[in-house]
């Protein structure tokens, strides 16, 4: 992941695509600074997807704020930069996907329960779903 990142710069230098190469550098800054914190040459591609994942969720709370001081260009420019990192994320699954998925699991486990769910979806899944979306299919489902 991390030399996709390195390259993506380069290519959004090539196009000169300002948004796209800042966004890319941040989030190679915040893998490096992991790097430096555990000590490591390189972290593992899951913990890269997770900065990714995290960075995302960063500029979502960004939006929300922009929104409060009625900032429509920041929360275009937000926009954009989620849509660059989201570039680099799996496919996501869709609410329904979850609940279907739960619904499977329900059927094989009658006894299932909320903390089971959610360590079968980050075991097989991990970064392809929200977790607040998947929890709350699964208190739907099992609820």
């Amino acid at each position: 992941m991390k030399q996709r990142l390195k390259e993506e710069v380069k290519l959004a230098m090539k196009a000169q695509d300002r948004v796209r190469i800042d966004t890319i550098r941040a989030v190679l800054s915040e893998i490096q600074y992991e790097e430096m914190q555990k000590s490591v040459d390189e972290i593992s591609p899951a913990d890269c997807l997770s900065i990714v994942q995290r960075e995302v969720k960063k500029r979502h709370e960004a939006i929300q704020f922009a929104e409060q001081a009625n900032r429509p260009e920041a929360k275009a420019q937000l926009l954009t930069e989620i849509a660059v990192l989201e570039s680099f994320l799996p496919k996501q699954l869709s609410t329904e996907e979850l609940e279907r998925m739960i619904n499977e699991m329900k059927g094989a486990n009658p006894s299932l329960s909320l903390p089971l769910v959610m360590k079968h979806l980050k075991d097989n899944f991990a970064g392809q779903y929200d977790g607040k979306s998947a929890s709350e299919a699964a208190k739907r489902v099992l609820g």
